[in-house]
């Protein structure tokens, strides 16, 4: 009888913990960090304009009516009011020759340029029509997508330029406990090349890598671990043939232990 119920405590043990999983794979940055106060980050990425970038382009200066035809007014609605897809039809669309038509100005050569310096040349091409022009320069399509094992996938769009893969995973929910944290994938194209890069957020090295921020129209995929194989069958179909085997030995077992 006593070897029937420790048969049967083994099985069980078995079946519970088979899909487990250990501590070590459900903690992110889990090596050693320095014991110093501060952990430098590799700087901030130089986003370039891109084919098919969106961008909002508003001039402004002393003299409103001469500041008027530099800039395009579709609707009096507050950008704040409409969503995004609204915003970006109002923008400029970087053509597949990387330019733009510009009120006034005509034809621009925007792509390779930052922010910084489409504003900057804006400004100089200006100053012959107008005294002090301010230009404000945005990006509208700066989006990035996140995929596989995460709570809430999808793609979200960014406001300001700054955005790193943690904040990208938190816009998505968080991983899932079965995404392997050692293993994601970061799909990034940039001047016509699409390259596959490999992140391990259980390395410090993560922080000081090229890809802890991100650029425009990343993409991230989280992979699951291989323990989510067997978590995701019927895990009561398959048992019960097993509980069903189990009890039929067990009462083998009892049967010639009672004679």
């Amino acid at each position: 009888m006593r070897i029937c119920s420790i048969s049967i405590w083994v099985f069980i043990l078995l079946v519970t913990g088979s899909s487990c999983l250990s501590h070590k794979q459900l903690v992110s940055y889990q090596e050693n960090f320095p014991d110093t106060a501060q952990l430098l980050t590799y700087k901030l990425p130089d986003i370039k304009i891109q084919p098919n970038d969106v961008l909002s382009i508003k001039v402004f200066g002393s003299e409103m009516e001469l500041v008027a035809p530099f800039n395009i007014t579709s609707s009096q609605q507050s950008e704040s009011f409409v969503n995004m897809e609204s915003i970006q039809l109002t923008g400029f669309l970087v053509n597949q020759q990387g330019m733009i038509d510009f009120p006034v100005l005509g034809r621009l050569k925007l792509e390779g340029l930052s922010v910084t310096e489409v504003k900057d040349s804006l400004v100089e091409k200006l100053k012959t029509y107008l005294k002090d022009p301010v230009v404000n320069v945005r990006l509208l399509n700066f989006r990035v997508t996140v995929s596989g094992e995460v709570r809430s996938p999808g793609a979200f769009n960014v406001v300001n330029e700054r955005i790193s893969v943690l904040d990208a995973l938190a816009l998505a929910g968080d991983l899932t406990d079965y995404a392997d944290r050692g293993d994601i994938l970061l799909v990034r194209e940039s001047n016509g090349v699409r390259s596959l890069n490999r992140i391990n957020l259980q390395s410090a090295a993560f922080f000081r890598s090229e890809f802890y921020f991100l650029k425009q129209n990343d993409l991230i995929y989280v992979k699951p671990l291989k323990a989510k194989a067997g978590a995701v069958q019927d895990q009561s179909s398959k048992a019960v043939p097993i509980l069903s085997a189990a009890a039929t030995v067990a009462a083998v077992l009892i049967a010639l232990f009672k004679q």
